[in-house]
């Protein structure tokens, strides 16, 4: 049999044949992305297929499976709605109120499934006004065993009526960007609380990673030991939202081919525990998704604030500031990858942080510095050298820094290995830190710990959060 294309797989059995079907992301008040914008579904075989949108047309012609495509060109950013018009033979398909404008995705465990209505600025953001310009398309939670053709879901205008329900971090971000570039913004919003990255990346997205040896088949084996479970225990679920690569098939695969621009992600908390793998873990799933769409799209990623506070030491191994770490590998490695950092923020003993306007606005500061460059700054200040000099390590960041709290949170290693707490002085972008009983030390560290002490912020107007950083990598 010839190869079809993941489009052609994902709208293959969206309808019988004769029938003239689009996937629900094609519906009222939808969001088209700016520029070009991709328009599929199924026509009957060989059928002349016409997409009207005002003055922009495009036509297809459906294939022997009755699967068409065509690319609506030219798009200019209005929030003046219209209907989408597909046509074929006596047969339509009309979506009203549709609009262009910039599209990204949010994905992820519970912190972006968390609800504006849930965040410290619900008062203030529930008053505005109906702002037609922000639309949500919130995807329901159906994870799948194999992958399907079509999610349910439907877009949301913003307004008291619905903003306290949508994505918090999604929201945020979307409100940001909506105000620079003074366009509409749609968001399509696919999560579930308490997942890891596997379940939202598609079978064999390991095929490449030599570390993963062996970790398809240990997932095809936990898959087959609670198919078999739950054909005699009425309790266990065969699908489930963390089954491996189930979210991608009833998410994610049924998405393949709308048009948009990028996605942010705000995930890792159930990943803690493998924070190394991360790196490959999340790195090899936003690698699919790229090979999914067919290009390397912007994918920024909340690195996770502070949380989950112990007894306190100089520095903490493992969990939370590894994958963080992992994390800024993704960021600096893997193609499109980018990384907001939010290590100031976060609750002692609430895994969910309520300032989700600040998690959201950084997120948009890193896309409209990268993404739409219409921001000189929006990366948190990085180290980019480190060396001893004498007994003080001399850190250099990418930009011009200042300390608040006394500069704690630095930690230098002795010959010994044991870590102290170190004391920091800033100079433009050079910081000095130093520790009166450690004479020439071994490494040194900046917040490495679950909930660390934070004292690094860019020296501009925005007062990023520099992240945590260690010489001993």
């Amino acid at each position: 049999m010839p190869r079809l294309t993941p489009l052609l797989l994902l709208v293959s059995a969206l309808v019988q044949a004769g029938e003239l079907k689009l996937s629900s992301i094609f519906s009222d008040h939808a969001v088209l992305q700016a520029g070009e914008a991709n328009v599929y579904g199924k026509a009957q075989p060989g059928a002349a297929v016409e997409v009207v949108y005002g003055d922009v047309k495009a036509t297809a012609t459906a294939g022997a499976n009755g699967v068409f495509k065509t690319t609506l060109t030219g798009l200019k950013p209005s929030e003046a709605g219209q209907d989408l018009v597909v046509k074929s033979g006596a047969e339509s398909h009309i979506a009203k109120d549709v609009i262009v404008g910039e599209v990204w995705v949010g994905s992820g465990q519970s912190n972006m499934d968390m609800t504006v209505g849930g965040s410290f600025t619900a008062k203030e953001t529930v008053a505005k006004p109906r702002d037609n310009g922000i639309r949500v398309f919130f995807v329901q939670r159906i994870p799948a065993a194999a992958p399907v053709e079509d999610v349910k879901g439907s877009w949301k205008i913003a307004g008291p009526d619905t903003v306290a329900g949508f994505s918090a971090a999604a929201y945020y971000f979307a409100s940001t960007v909506r105000a620079e570039l003074k366009q509409p913004v749609g968001m399509i919003v696919t999560s579930i609380g308490g997942t890891r990255a596997e379940a939202w990346g598609p079978r064999g997205m390991y095929d490449a990673q030599p570390a993963a040896k062996g970790w398809q088949e240990k997932e095809d084996a936990g898959v087959a030991a609670r198919v078999a479970k739950a054909k005699t225990d009425p309790k266990t679920q065969a699908v489930w939202s963390n089954g491996p690569h189930m979210n991608w098939n009833g998410m994610v695969h049924p998405l393949v081919g709308y048009s948009f621009k990028g996605a942010i992600w705000y995930q890792g908390e159930s990943n803690a525990g493998q924070a190394a793998a991360y790196k490959w873990i999340l790195g090899d799933m936003i690698k699919s998704w790229h090979k999914a769409w067919g290009r390397e799209f912007p994918f920024i990623v909340v690195q996770l604030p502070r949380f989950m506070a112990k007894k306190p030491v100089a520095v903490e191994d493992g969990g939370w500031p590894v994958i963080r770490e992992s994390m800024e590998w993704i960021a600096d490695n893997v193609p499109g990858a980018m990384m907001s950092v939010n290590i100031d923020l976060g609750d002692e003993k609430d895994i969910h942080p309520k300032d989700k306007f600040q998690i959201g606005d950084r997120l948009a500061a890193v896309a409209l510095q990268r993404v739409y460059k219409t921001r000189a700054n929006g990366e948190a200040p990085r180290v980019v050298k480190s060396e001893l000099q004498g007994d003080a390590w001399v850190l250099t960041y990418d930009r011009a820094v200042v300390l608040k709290g006394e500069g704690k949170g630095y930690a230098v290693q002795a010959a010994d290995g044991k870590w102290a707490y170190a004391m920091a002085k800033a100079d433009g972008t050079k910081v000095t830190v130093t520790a009166a009983d450690v004479k020439a030390p071994k490494a040194a560290r900046y917040a490495w710990a679950n909930f660390p002490e934070v004292s690094v912020f860019s020296a501009g107007s925005d007062a990023l959060p520099a992240g945590p950083w260690r010489s001993d990598k």
